[in-house]
């Protein structure tokens, strides 16, 4: 019964140099220009959080926990992300 309450929460991995476009939905004044991240995206609530740390195995699977856990903060978009 929990998990049905829950939120689903769509995970990419994105290079901020060539998904500029993307990323203009987010609040990207963190986001360098050749960074590699990890955005976790909830499409019912329009809320996002982000990993710029280094992108391994290791790294992704902790972020990926840390959102499934509640642990991490989402933020609200400025809009609606997408891909032209």
């Amino acid at each position: 019964m929990a998990s049905s309450l829950r939120d689903s929460v769509s995970y990419a991995l994105l290079d901020a140099a060539k998904q500029q476009q993307f990323l203009n939905a987010f609040d990207n004044t963190g986001f360098k220009s050749s960074d590699k991240l990890i955005l976790a995206y909830k499409p019912k609530r329009g809320t996002y959080a982000v990993f710029q740390g280094e992108v391994t195995e290791e790294e992704t699977e902790r972020f990926v926990s840390s959102v499934l856990n509640g642990d991490v903060q989402f933020t609200k978009t400025k809009q609606k992300p997408s891909v032209k």
